[in-house]
């Protein structure tokens, strides 16, 4: 093996193995360093993936890739101090390529992984990354536990943990409510009590997300999603609101496991795994700087995360292939410049992905400085439910106007609208 490459990623997550498999593809000679014993070992994810980004570099991958199950049916439930409510949508028929899949990392990162092999990349495991080595203001490869390492460009993919950009001067220190800790239990259940309970057919999967007064202030969500023999249960919460609260996670975790609302879903389970990870929830704002002299920074490291809808590998994907086809078209070129590799940050910042995330900057925020609205709205929809649905002898305009009393009671008009207006414009 040369001590010598033309790429170096770092981190064989969802966007390093991106960013190798276009670059083989490309002719680059590129090498992905991993810290774990094979892609996957080290990686977490809640459970879905969604198939857009990839399938757009492996067209059609879905039919043999190691997939966990169809997610038809996506929820959110609304919980409650003493009662919840579940907003759902559920997929009937085929409608072409399907949405998005549940996955367990260690068998699907292997499986991508491999494939970027097939095309030509090199794969070093068990292997630490330590820092980026540095001539003249430019990147010029990696030091290592083993060694040292050049390139002509680096690609950094190390996840949610910031320690080489921060070395390198790309990133400042995230403050403690740009991260979020999630943790994660793979509870073991039979296929077909899983299909039972959720009202599911053979393959079919199904997505829930959590908010309301479970997670006790915190900035949070919970999630259960749906695999072939297991399920992944597990929630999230930013680390400022976590240290205010001095909640432990473990402690979070199984009372929220305990909720009416999850229970029966996981009754009778074996807990197979259990997993915490951190989340970059920096949004636009804390962003690194993507893209430097031999370098360029993709994935969780370049805070690529999006707390409304979920989503995270499938962003995580299409970074790492626009900063492989970059690096290809700067091999070309010979021109590892800041300048060049900026290609990259111009086209990832005209994609949806940017877009959405200079929508949504500051959103995470503004909930924390109103934190009651984690708790306040969804009891608020809750009662206006409960009197809805309770036949006492009122007529619907005697309800009507309980209902109304029932939601100022939680939020004072003046609020609410601030709230309307401030989740409009940050999501619509």
């Amino acid at each position: 093996m040369t001590d010598k490459f033309d790429a170096i990623v770092v981190g064989a997550g969802p966007a390093g193995v991106s960013a190798a498999y276009m670059m083989a593809r490309g002719g680059v000679n590129a090498v992905v360093i991993e810290r774990g014993e094979f892609p996957g070992s080290k990686n977490v994810i809640g459970g879905v993936l969604y198939i857009k980004t990839i399938n757009d570099i492996l067209p059609g991958f879905w039919k043999e890739a190691p997939l966990e199950r169809n997610v038809v049916q996506h929820s959110y439930c609304l919980m409650g101090k003493r009662d919840f409510s579940t907003i759902s949508y559920r997929s009937v028929g085929s409608k072409g390529a399907p949405n998005g899949f549940t996955v367990l990392r260690s068998k699907f990162d292997r499986w991508f992984a491999k494939k970027a092999e097939d095309v030509g990349a090199t794969f070093i495991m068990r292997t630490n990354v330590t820092e980026l080595l540095q001539e003249g203001g430019r990147v010029v490869g990696v030091r290592t536990d083993r060694g040292d390492l050049k390139a002509d460009v680096t690609i950094v993919s190390e996840g949610a943990n910031t320690m080489l950009c921060e070395k390198a001067g790309l990133i400042t220190k995230p403050r403690p409510d740009q991260m979020a800790l999630a943790v994660r239990e793979i509870i073991s259940l039979p296929a077909d009590r899983i299909q039972e309970r959720f009202g599911l057919r053979e393959s079919e999967g199904a997505a829930i997300h959590y908010i309301g007064s479970a997670f006790k202030g915190l900035v949070g969500f919970g999630f259960v999603y749906t695999n072939r023999d297991s399920l992944s249960v597990g929630l999230g919460a930013t680390l400022s609101t976590m240290m205010k609260a001095k909640i432990k996670p473990y402690d979070l975790m199984e009372s929220f496991k305990e909720e009416p609302s999850v229970a029966p879903y996981i009754a009778n389970g074996l807990v197979k795994e259990y997993q915490a990870h951190m989340i970059p929830e920096g949004g636009y704002s804390g962003m690194p700087k993507l893209a430097a002299d031999g370098v360029l920074v993709a994935g969780d490291s370049a805070m690529l995360s999006n707390p409304i809808t979920g989503e995270g590998a499938d962003l995580a994907v299409l970074s790492g292939r626009l900063a492989g086809e970059t690096v290809a078209l700067a091999r070309k070129s010979g021109d590892f410049s800041a300048r060049y590799l900026d290609i990259y940050r111009r086209t990832l910042s005209s994609s949806f992905v940017i877009r959405d995330m200079k929508k949504q900057a500051g959103l995470l925020r503004y909930i924390e400085e109103n934190i009651d609205i984690i708790d306040r709205y969804p009891e608020a929809i809750n009662a206006a439910l409960e009197e809805w649905f309770r036949m006492d002898g009122a007529s619907r305009g005697e309800k009507i106007r309980r209902i109304e009393g029932s939601i100022i009671s939680k939020r004072r008009p003046a609020k609410i609208v601030r709230d309307v207006y401030t989740f409009g414009r940050k999501i619509l």
